[in-house]
């Protein structure tokens, strides 16, 4: 069943824009339906959601105390239509407005955090009026949120375009060994890790980024007689540590640290998001390249009578990652940043070895050029354009981004009926 025709209809696309990008679209007002409404004026609203809060809330006792903050970085209303200001081509009930709006060059990027007793959002909306004068009349309204991330320099776009074209610059190598043991009694077994990433000081969002995570473990101390078969007991079963033997036996995440300010509190909200289509994820495991050193004994010393050494096994998984999250930011009130996280959990209690990298996150995006027939569209004699470097397509949405943030529960709507 089709749906019931509207008075206002707002078309625009539902996509991530960039900051700096000229946003054109239309509203669709069916003149029967708007003058049936009582409709006398259509204008639209852009924003940086408004009042796009930060709250902490202070607990004492029974009672507590909510504090909240707002930092507006643009906020503009434009008048569309009057009544008898315009009307449809014979024949039909319909007129396109149309509207365009640049916004504002330096925005940081969409995001949305919360916990308990605090939440901070940096949201963007647009939203369409019809004003109903007279008592007891609501206007009608359209409000529709859209992401926005900063916009890439060329340089960025070139980095990113050598990251899609397989890497073949320099390499940077992040290493951690620990030591385990199964029970609490006992010698101890190594285990090591060493991980290749890009040498590069921020990763591109959007972009596949290659990695390479090598783990090595070490059987505690023991008698080749012992274990004549390889590392494995009398029953067959592998010696602890036992490296993973797939690469969905790895956890891979990332983590968010984000950090608040309203007035002169301050609170931390972190968050940590399962990787998918990499190394961890059980659904990705043949896209993923796995070369596994065969087991090697390795003598503790030549001198040792009792001819005791170790066992050594290691594997190595490479893949690509895309992070599709907002890129790494600080501001007065608000900031987070990242890390990637490998988690091998090896038997026994407590035995989760883990590896922490800090990254930053940038852009992948470049601002579009105006649209066709839209002042500076064109490109002069010798000047570069991001034309020459734009992707197809938009950016992609946001992962980090939640239903709360498309439904628009923190962009303070409730507190604007009456503009």
């Amino acid at each position: 069943m089709a749906p019931a025709p509207e008075a206002l209809v707002l078309d625009l696309p539902a996509v991530t824009r960039v900051a700096g990008e000229i946003i054109t679209g239309f509203i669709r007002v069916n003149m029967q339906l708007a003058q049936e409404a009582g409709i006398e004026q259509v204008r639209i609203k852009f924003r940086e959601a408004q009042p796009s809060p930060r709250s902490i809330t202070v607990s004492n006792g029974q009672s507590s105390t909510t504090y909240r903050d707002t930092v507006v970085l643009f906020h503009q209303k434009v008048p569309l239509w009057n009544q008898g200001s315009a009307y449809p081509e014979p024949g039909s009930h319909v007129l396109n407005v149309p509207f365009q709006f640049k916004l504002p060059p330096h925005l940081p990027p969409s995001f949305h955090c919360e916990a308990s007793n605090k939440h901070a959002t940096v949201g963007y909306s647009v939203e369409v009026v019809g004003d109903r004068p007279g008592l007891f009349k609501f206007n009608k309204r359209i409000r529709r949120p859209f992401s926005v991330v900063p916009a890439a320099s060329p340089e960025q776009m070139l980095l990113k375009e050598s990251l899609r074209q397989n890497w073949n610059g320099p390499w940077k190598t992040w290493s951690r060994h620990e030591k385990l043991r199964r029970g609490i009694w006992g010698d101890y077994s190594h285990v090591r890790a060493t991980i290749l990433l890009p040498d590069i000081p921020n990763f591109p969002i959007s972009t596949p980024i290659p990695i390479s995570f090598f783990i090595e473990t070490d059987t505690k101390p023991m008698k080749r007689e012992d274990c004549p078969d390889g590392p494995v007991d009398k029953h067959n079963t592998p010696l602890f540590p036992k490296p993973p033997g797939r690469s969905s036996e790895v956890r891979f995440q990332l983590y968010r640290w984000a950090q608040l300010r309203v007035r002169s509190r301050t609170r931390q909200v972190q968050n940590t998001y399962r990787i998918q289509k990499s190394i961890g994820d059980p659904m990705s495991v043949a896209a993923v390249v796995h070369t596994e050193n065969p087991p090697q004994w390795i003598p503790l010393s030549e001198k040792d009578e009792k001819g005791k050494g170790f066992w050594r096994r290691g594997i190595k998984f490479e893949s690509s990652v895309v992070l599709n999250f907002a890129p790494t930011w600080q501001g007065a009130t608000l900031e987070w940043k990242y890390q990637l996280v490998f988690i091998t959990p090896f038997a026994g209690i407590g035995n989760d070895f883990k590896v922490f990298i800090p990254i930053r996150l940038e852009t992948g995006a470049p601002c579009p050029p105006p649209p066709m027939g839209i002042a500076g569209s064109s490109t002069s004699a010798g000047v570069a354009s991001y034309a020459d470097v734009l992707p197809p397509g938009p950016p992609p949405m946001l992962d980090d981004l939640p239903p709360a943030y498309w439904a628009g529960d923190h962009h303070g709507w409730d507190g604007d009926e009456k503009n």
